[in-house]
């Protein structure tokens, strides 16, 4: 039960934690919609990515941070606020390197380049460039790496290196050919346009801008339009044709001035008023310029104003980060607080779930001990009753042992008698042949011996003997011949004797042999029975 509390209380205060989360899908639409919004607004652009910012800096996303913070800096470079610009770039450069962004940070480092390049410091706008081609290659990214290289050519041609410029150009040249990006085909040709205009080639030159100028005009890129017409009439200008020059510039001042590219405008009345004056038309050259001067007021009080509504974001937006942090701080110490309380509900629950598992666990020991002390009382009672059957049986082989002793001394005895009773016989006829005639008692004599030898070598009271032998000592004459199978009846005899526990004099002596005739009896036994040498044969026979 404690347990499921503590689950419950941990859940709630992680559910608490994400409610207060904003979701990163829609700030992630909101950044898609302000990258749109860049070129055709960037004030509305700017203030869409401001509220991303604040958003994703209360919730301390940091990818969404880069990216809000890229789309800033581009939009303040554009407006000319580089200081803030820079700024905003350099936190999206530390924060998408943190994150290991790869595609990000090669953008940061094409927009660094720009501001770079336009604070006039070339060179490091070069190894900004530079650096994110490197990415780009690495990442396979054929769009970027194309656009780098354009960047890179730009630089170089500002560097006064127009081979190398050229030599990025045309490969940028070639992979948005392969691309299909008409758009920037089109600003490739523009620039290499550009490069030849300053080697004074001007029939390259005019041949890359009509090129840049018919492929905006087939995708209605109108703002690119106007500065492709500008640069068609100040080639004509160049090459001693003013008054195609200002066809063009007209022209550009036409389509400028209808949809409101006040720049633009401003350019191509400035390139009029060239024209005008270099066919010696000096009224409507210097009408022109005037209208120049007018028209750039307006364009500086647009361009000011602009400025000043991105500087008033720029503190709206320093202002919010105040009070973020202020509810970063706020929200710190009640996150403190929840979690401090969390925790002492978590240890009050873990303590009263220790004294509860405790006690189940001294119950459980208690218990384990009452079982052990049964299964100890149960064991003693069966080692009692083992030590009774121990017991009983050794009083058992001890009567048996008994029994087996008093069979052997009443077979032993039966066969004394028997032999007595021999010998008594024997006595009798040598006391009668010892009262008959002498001529007669040697030839009885022999005949006694001649009955002594039979007996010793036919006993016939050898089976009576075995009969009296198997009952004490059952099955013994089969088991022996078991082991060989080939003993002889004196064999036999001798291993019977030797079941009886004789001494070998005593066996000698019931075999009517010598000890020596023993002995090789013994010796011959042993052989059959496949003895090893230093095995007892007596132990052998007595364990048959």
């Amino acid at each position: 039960m404690p347990l499921i509390i503590t689950t419950y209380l941990v859940l709630l205060a992680v559910f608490i934690l994400k409610s207060n989360a904003q979701s990163p899908q829609q700030a992630i639409k909101k950044l898609d919609a302000a990258e749109q919004l860049a070129k055709s607004n960037p004030e509305e652009a700017f203030v869409l990515a401001n509220r991303v910012l604040e958003e994703s800096q209360l919730n301390q996303i940091d990818t969404l941070i880069g990216r809000a913070q890229l789309i800033r800096g581009k939009i303040l470079l554009k407006f000319g606020l580089y200081q803030p610009a820079s700024e905003a770039l350099y936190e999206a450069e530390h924060l998408f390197e943190s994150k290991q962004v790869s595609l990000k940070l090669a953008q940061v480092n094409n927009a660094l380049g720009e501001v770079y390049y336009k604070i006039k410091t070339v060179e490091e706008a070069l190894i900004r460039h530079e650096k994110a081609l490197s990415i780009y290659q690495k990442l396979h990214h054929r769009e970027g790496e194309a656009e780098t290289k354009s960047f890179i050519g730009g630089m170089y041609e500002k560097l006064g290196n127009y081979p190398k410029a050229l030599t990025y150009q045309r490969e940028a040249l070639l992979l948005f050919k392969d691309l299909d990006l008409k758009s920037h085909l089109a600003f490739v040709r523009e620039n290499m346009g550009s490069i030849f205009e300053d080697l004074e080639q001007y029939d390259s030159a005019y041949s890359n801008f009509q090129k840049a100028y018919d492929i905006n005009l087939s995708i209605g890129d109108s703002l690119r339009l106007v500065g492709n017409l500008n640069n068609l009439g100040d080639i004509f200008r160049k090459t001693r044709e003013p008054e195609k020059g200002l066809t063009y510039s007209r022209k550009a001042a036409e389509i400028s001035a209808r949809l409101g590219f006040l720049d633009q405008q401003n350019s191509a009345i400035v390139d009029i008023s060239k024209a005008y004056a270099e066919i010696r038309d000096f009224e409507n050259a210097y009408k022109y310029l005037e209208q120049s001067r007018q028209l750039s007021e307006v364009v500086y009080s647009e361009e000011s104003a602009r400025q000043i509504a991105i500087q008033e974001a720029q503190n709206h937006l320093y202002t919010k980060n105040q009070q973020i942090k202020q509810l970063e701080q706020s929200r710190d110490f009640d996150s403190k607080v929840k979690w401090l309380l969390v925790f002492l509900v978590i240890l009050l629950c873990i303590l009263g779930w220790v004294i509860f598992n405790r006690q189940q666990l001294k119950i459980k020991s208690n218990k384990e001990m009452l079982e052990q002390h049964e299964e100890i009382l149960q064991v003693k009672e069966q080692l009692i009753a083992t030590e009774k059957e121990n017991r009983h049986l050794l009083e058992l082989k001890m009567e048996t042992e008994e029994q087996a002793h008093s069979k052997s001394l009443t077979a032993q005895t039966l066969h004394l008698i028997d032999k007595n009773q021999m010998l008594e016989g024997i006595q009798v006829k040598l006391k009668n042949i010892l009262e008959e005639n002498p001529k007669e008692q040697k030839k009885k004599i022999r005949n006694l011996i001649k009955e002594i030898d039979f007996n010793f070598s036919h006993d016939t009271d050898w089976d009576d003997f075995k009969q009296n032998f198997e009952k004490v000592h059952q099955d013994f004459f089969r088991n022996i011949q078991n082991k060989t199978g080939r003993l002889t009846p004196a064999e036999l005899k001798l291993a019977s004797l030797m079941r009886l526990n004789l001494s070998s004099k005593e066996i000698a002596s019931s075999l009517g042999i010598s000890m020596d005739s023993l002995r090789i009896s013994r010796y011959r036994l042993r052989k059959k029975l496949n003895l090893e040498k230093g095995d007892s044969l007596q132990q052998f026979i007595l364990c048959i």
